[in-house]
């Protein structure tokens, strides 16, 4: 049976949305305890996984459940004590990318996509004229050790390329402005 740990001392933030509910999920790894606090609500864990497939064992406040994780193109599926549940994941990245490419996306004028957080721009795939559609990447950023494509958030012409490969961004600046179609 392996044993899943994050790394000591890590502590990474997911949101889990079952059906219409969305919560909270911080996960937390010390030398003597894994917590995950849900909706505020702390509970000490651990989860290994056996026999290498999709069943694992997981203790929740030393209580023991069997569980069976399965990928699906809307997210997961998780069986626990013989109840089906579909869920969608996030991490906060892709929470925040979510919520700046949501915005936005009916407007006809001139919009400004602009970096979700602090980062480094790796590569500018967006040229000056170029028309692009919904969901087209549009720079690389490296942030949180992560290469993250920011994309269009609809259909246009890209108008203004304010960043080159090599600069450092802040939070909520310019990267692309991107006009009408």
């Amino acid at each position: 049976m392996e044993t899943i740990r994050p790394i000591v001392g890590a502590v990474m933030k997911y949101y889990v949305t079952i059906e219409d509910r969305t919560v909270e999920i911080v996960l937390s790894d010390t030398p003597v305890e894994r917590v995950a606090t849900i909706d505020g609500v702390e509970y000490t864990f651990d989860l290994a996984a056996v026999s290498g497939g999709a069943f694992f064992s997981l203790m929740v406040n030393n209580a023991s459940h069997e569980i069976m994780v399965e990928d699906t193109e809307a997210g997961m599926e998780i069986i626990v004590g013989g109840q089906l549940f579909h869920i969608a994941v996030q991490d906060e990245w892709e929470r925040r990318l979510a919520t700046i490419q949501r915005r936005n996306t009916t407007d006809t004028g001139e919009i400004v996509v602009r970096a979700p957080m602090p980062g480094a721009v790796i590569a500018v795939t967006a040229t000056i004229q170029a028309r692009v559609a919904r969901g087209e990447g549009l720079v690389i950023l490296s942030a949180m050790k992560m290469e993250n494509d920011i994309r269009a958030p609809r259909d246009g012409v890209i108008t203004v390329v304010h960043v080159s490969p090599g600069d450092k961004v802040e939070h909520g600046a310019p990267l692309v402005t991107l006009g009408p179609a």
